[in-house]
């Protein structure tokens, strides 16, 4: 069984790049009764494939104008997204990949810290321009409701990510941990219990194994359509320090 919906989503954080609006439109989906991560990025592929022929076929000219006046060269970048298998890489192979690059980062990449933009571009560069799914994080930094891997000796939980070209993370989602006891025991971890009270509750009586992703809407018109700014792809952007009503 699949639920989905679609709306606008918001965010407090003080970001100011290309890549982040404080209000933005996402798709959210939840997937009941699967326990492999495989199930949540087939979804995720199915998503972006479908969706993206669906407007290449039924909107030719409108993407025409951004592939030839906007963005050269990203007609070729799309069809290669759609005629190839996303790839698929382990947190820490990216990790590896990343300590063995001959590239200057920023911010270097260390097992057990989040993957930065620079990383998430060079990932999807090294494998082909190539849509690429990052998989098997750090328990420590995913959310309490990522459900754990119970792993060792390096702790992870079975939460995914998808890169895509020029953009970095697309879509993130995550088995959800259904198991009560490992639940609670999260959120004390956190200094939470009390506040997510409701949430144990509905787990109290009894779950499936589930799972689910959210996909920016505006990242993903960045993408198909090579607009490099997300202020860009959106009638009115708000973003931090200008919220205009």
């Amino acid at each position: 069984m699949q639920v989905y919906t679609f709306g606008p989503a918001f965010r407090a954080e003080n970001s100011q790049t290309r890549r982040h609006l404080a209000e933005f439109y996402m798709i959210e989906a939840e997937l009941a009764f699967t326990e492999n991560l495989k199930d949540i990025m087939e979804v995720m592929e199915q998503l972006f494939k479908t969706i993206t022929f669906d407007i290449l076929s039924k909107y030719p000219e409108d993407v025409q104008l951004f592939h030839k006046d906007v963005a050269p060269g990203q007609e070729e970048r799309v069809e290669r997204m759609l005629k190839n298998p996303f790839q698929v890489l382990s947190y820490t192979e990216a990790i590896d990949i990343l300590q063995r690059s001959t590239e200057s980062f920023k911010f270097e990449p260390k097992w057990g810290n989040d993957l930065q933009t620079e990383h998430e571009k060079y990932l999807v560069q090294h494998c082909g321009d190539i849509p690429v799914f990052v998989m098997n994080y750090p328990y420590d930094i995913k959310p309490f409701y990522a459900r754990d891997n119970q792993d060792g000796p390096q702790h992870t939980v079975a939460a995914v990510d998808l890169l895509v070209p020029g953009i970095g993370e697309l879509c993130g989602g995550s088995l959800r941990e259904e198991r009560l006891d490992l639940l609670r025991s999260r959120l004390k971890q956190h200094g939470i219990p009390d506040s997510y009270q409701w949430y144990e509750e509905v787990h109290q009586f009894g779950s499936v194994p589930h799972g689910g992703f959210g996909m920016g809407f505006e990242r993903y018109l960045q993408c198909v359509l090579g607009i490099e700014n997300i202020k860009d792809v959106i009638p009115f952007p708000r973003f931090s320090h200008s919220c205009i009503l």
